[in-house]
């Protein structure tokens, strides 16, 4: 017999399905609240900091969402390449392979070992006869590197940059970094450059990577600045005072290239671009 106050098998199976949707719903609670943890976690870490430098706030860039897909990819431009040298017994690279384009810098390094994507020449405008040079910084927060990889990464951040404007392409025709080296970036036989507002008609554009509010242009850096108008100045019968730096733009009202770089070109300027 049955005893009344012991409960049947039906109620003991019910009583475990309770407890057990029981602990369910109290995992679910659990699992809802840990990833929503996550969730928050996630959106507070991918907050872009703001770093402070001495330029205007409009270099704050907007992202872009991967790769964009090259409407109209640039012709090769046609660039002269020197084998690499390699060393016969270890058979290391002593000397990499280095590329010359022809124009004007023959000794500045082409587009193609650093972009990832042609330029987008429907958002661009034909260049047309240089009569102007303006030198400028990129005004990011410090830069400091000394090798072709970090100048690379550095190029490709500003043309990501330029891009998330609405331009075509980066926005200088030659970029040199903290070892001397010459970048080529808009093609300056083809297309006009984007760097000083309103006054890109006949205007080349050379920037020097880093800040020169806050930092120096290193000895190479003014070397192959020297160089490059020099080349292009002779190149395009320019008057010495026609290099101009982007602040001495009447209505640029910007800090570019910084007191440690106008400073320089001053001295530069005065003494004729003689390389």
């Amino acid at each position: 017999m049955n005893d009344p106050h012991q409960p049947s098998p039906m109620d003991r199976r019910d009583d475990a399905l309770e407890r057990a949707i029981g602990r369910g719903d109290a995992i679910a609670r659990r699992t809802f609240v840990f990833f929503g943890a996550l969730f928050v976690a996630g959106c507070a870490a991918s907050t872009p900091k703001r770093v402070a430098s001495g330029r205007l706030p409009d270099m704050d860039w907007p992202d872009i969402p991967g790769p964009a897909p090259v409407i109209e990819p640039e012709p090769p431009a046609g660039a002269v390449c020197t084998p690499p040298v390699v060393d016969a017994k270890s058979g290391a690279v002593v000397k990499p392979e280095v590329c010359l384009v022809p124009g004007p810098v023959p000794f500045a390094r082409p587009r193609g070992e650093w972009a990832r994507s042609g330029p987008y020449v429907r958002d661009m405008n034909p260049m047309l006869k240089p009569k102007y040079i303006t030198v400028h910084h990129d005004g990011m927060s410090g830069y400091w590197g000394k090798t072709d990889l970090d100048a690379k990464e550095h190029l490709r951040l500003i043309h990501s940059g330029h891009r998330g404007k609405g331009w075509g392409d980066i926005g200088y025709h030659y970029v040199i970094d903290r070892s001397g080296n010459v970048w080529q970036g808009r093609d300056v036989t083809r297309y006009q450059g984007a760097h000083v507002s309103k006054r890109n008609e006949h205007n080349i554009g050379v920037m020097c990577m880093g800040n020169f509010v806050v930092q120096r242009p290193t000895t190479e850096q003014l070397d192959a600045l020297n160089r490059t108008v020099a080349r292009l100045c002779a190149h395009y019968k320019l008057n010495p005072g026609n290099v101009r730096t982007h602040r001495e733009w009447p209505g640029a009202h910007t800090a570019c290239p910084g007191d440690n770089m106008q400073v320089r070109v001053n001295q530069l300027r005065k003494a004729g671009w003689k390389a």
